[in-house]
């Protein structure tokens, strides 16, 4: 390690996952590179993590519990800040969690010849292998809380290296139908463009993310203590690459473990919405008020409308897609249950001075058509069974007269009966 500190600094946050934390804890201790300090945020977890940590001896790693759970209340975006602005002693960090792992042993010291190699670099990304444990089969035989572990021996039965295709429907590589980016050294107004134009699918890489801490710091990003809770990978991705050049690796870097319970699909798509919003917008609060961005201020006004136009637009379609199939992939029911609207989109669009796309309007018109649409046909089917309901009410009037009657009747004795009965 460097006089001064390591020269890497690796933040793990974890919470009630001791079974998947040694993971992702070997996952780091097997790098070729050795250079880093690792740091293990213990967000209160009530099992046993402290003892998996512990049972672990090496230098490098310290191990800090928050004496409350922070994450529920106001998600991980504070531990990360406290991480970057008062815990971390590097010059980059990056920030993996608990149930992701990366894959290939030389990804931090392939990272940090980039930086070395290339001026002016604000991060350089790894591509992200998605493993969805969505049903009994995708375990392939292990237990839930020890799933299959993806490895460089076991990788290609389930990923072609030479396509970048998965052979398996529980696996997925972001960029497997075309590269999520080129590979190589992507300036400012190249990589914002991208992101731009496709921000929820460009916004899927966070733990194969090595930073520049001082470009970090210099954009602003997490210098706010509210922001964020769900959505902060905006704020991320977007704030540093206004100061430096991005470097990608298009390559199955990290494995992520995507699961129903993931904070992803839980909530509603209003609120996942408006915090993605408050993410772009801290995203590009400090760098379009930078003086020494004066020059690229406006094209920088133009990457935050079109993200936020593209953003909404998605957001939009999802709507559709709940609305005509009642699910959307693992979304949770609480997700699905507030989708985004046009009434939610417009007053974004009025707060960041921006006129509407027409997709966007397209996309939040069709909603409301079908929305109404759906609205009427449940309204004829009410009235369908008011109708039905009406014609029995002469049936239902006389039964109520003749049964009591038809009871009495059953209940006089037999000689009364027959001086009643007509002859």
């Amino acid at each position: 390690m460097a006089a001064d500190g390591p020269l890497v600094s690796i933040l793990i946050t974890t919470y009630n996952r001791s079974h998947l934390l040694r993971r992702a804890i070997d996952s780091v201790l097997g790098q070729d590179f050795d250079d880093y300090e690792l740091v293990i945020i213990d967000d209160c977890s009530p099992d046993d993590t402290r003892e998996v940590v512990a049972s672990i001896n090496d230098p490098r790693i310290r191990y800090i519990r928050n004496e409350t759970n922070v994450g529920s209340k106001v998600g991980d975006r504070a531990i990360l800040r406290q991480f970057v602005y008062e815990l971390m002693r590097g010059k980059y960090f990056v920030y993996l969690c608990d149930d992701d792992y990366w894959l290939f042993p030389d990804l931090l010291s392939r990272q940090v010849e980039a930086f070395r190699t290339h001026d002016n670099v604000a991060m350089v990304m790894g591509g992200q292998l998605a493993y969805f444990l969505s049903t009994p089969e995708s375990y392939f035989g292990h237990p839930v809380d020890n799933p299959l572990k993806i490895t460089l021996e076991n990788l290609d039965r389930f990923f072609d290296r030479t396509t970048r295709k998965t052979k398996s429907p529980h696996f997925y590589f972001h960029g497997s139908d075309k590269p999520l980016f080129p590979e190589g050294v992507m300036t400012p107004e190249f990589f914002l463009s991208k992101f731009a134009k496709e921000p929820t699918t460009k916004n899927i890489i966070g733990g194969a993310m090595l930073y520049s801490r001082d470009i970090f710091i210099r954009s602003g990003a997490l210098k706010s203590e509210e922001g964020s809770q769900w959505q902060a990978g905006y704020e991320l991705k977007l704030g540093p690459p206004c100061y430096g050049n991005t470097i990608y690796f298009d390559e199955p870097s990290i494995v992520s473990e995507i699961r129903a319970s993931n904070a992803s699909f839980q909530r509603t798509q209003v609120e996942h919405y408006l915090d993605s919003i408050e993410s772009i917008e801290l995203a590009f609060e400090t760098p379009l008020a930078d003086e020494s961005l004066r020059e690229r201020r406006r094209f920088l006004k133009k990457v935050k409308d079109e993200t936020i136009c593209n953003l909404s637009t998605v957001f939009l379609v999802n709507g559709l897609t709940i609305l005509r199939e009642g699910a959307m992939g693992l979304c949770s029911e609480d997700n699905i249950k507030h989708p985004v609207r046009l009434h939610h989109v417009i007053p974004v669009l009025i707060r960041n001075k921006m006129l509407p796309g027409l997709d966007l309007l397209r996309h939040g018109a069709t909603f409301e058509r079908e929305l109404a649409n759906q609205r009427i046909e449940r309204m004829k089917q009410h009235i369908e069974r008011v109708k039905q309901h009406a014609l029995q009410i002469p049936q239902l009037a006389e039964h109520a007269i003749l049964y009591p009657t038809r009871l009495i009747w059953r209940k006089l004795p037999q000689c009364i009966r027959d001086v009643l009965r007509p002859s």
